[in-house]
């Protein structure tokens, strides 16, 4: 009789425990829906009013000729990638990782990536200067003044750091 009760009590309490994460889950989800619609609504609104935003982007190929695209521009909420692939005019080797929504850039201008060089992505701040990327080219959005940078340069085997800065 006594063990019946507590089986009892732990299925009345797991299933308590089960519709508060299930309500928690339902809400979270109901104002990501919300966040996800007014940022849509807002870019929709800005690419109206402003349909292209003005980045520079530098291409500094390794062998001493760097290229400066000064005020490129492109769509309102267009990404880096994108800026890269309009500034190479399409002379790009990347690949798609769906599951990080991501490109893999290997190769910008007929230069490969090798064993021992590689391409590296910078940001500029007026503030502290160059900085390598923390994130990839998709995940940088283009808007007016920002300044970017691709290196082709030798990188510590070990760290994987960059030996060269824009």
């Amino acid at each position: 009789m006594a063990s019946t009760k507590v089986l009892y009590t732990v299925v009345v309490v797991l299933l308590a425990a089960l519709l508060i994460s299930s309500t928690f889950a339902g809400y979270y989800l109901l104002q990501y829906d919300t966040a996800e619609s007014n940022a849509n609504t807002y870019l929709a609104e800005l690419k109206t009013v402003q349909p292209t935003q003005s980045a520079s982007v530098l291409l500094d190929l390794g062998n001493g000729t760097s290229h400066w695209y000064n005020q490129t521009l492109v769509q309102t909420g267009s990404n880096l990638y994108n800026a890269t692939v309009l500034v190479s005019h399409g002379d790009i080797n990347a690949t798609w990782y769906a599951g990080y929504e991501e490109h893999l850039v290997t190769g910008i201008d007929g230069i490969q990536n090798s064993a021992t060089q590689s391409w590296f992505l910078w940001t500029y701040a007026a503030s502290s200067g160059w900085a390598v990327a923390s994130v990839g080219a998709d995940l940088l959005i283009a808007f007016n003044g920002s300044v970017f940078a691709w290196t082709y340069c030798d990188f510590n085997s070990t760290t994987y750091a960059p030996d060269c800065s824009p």
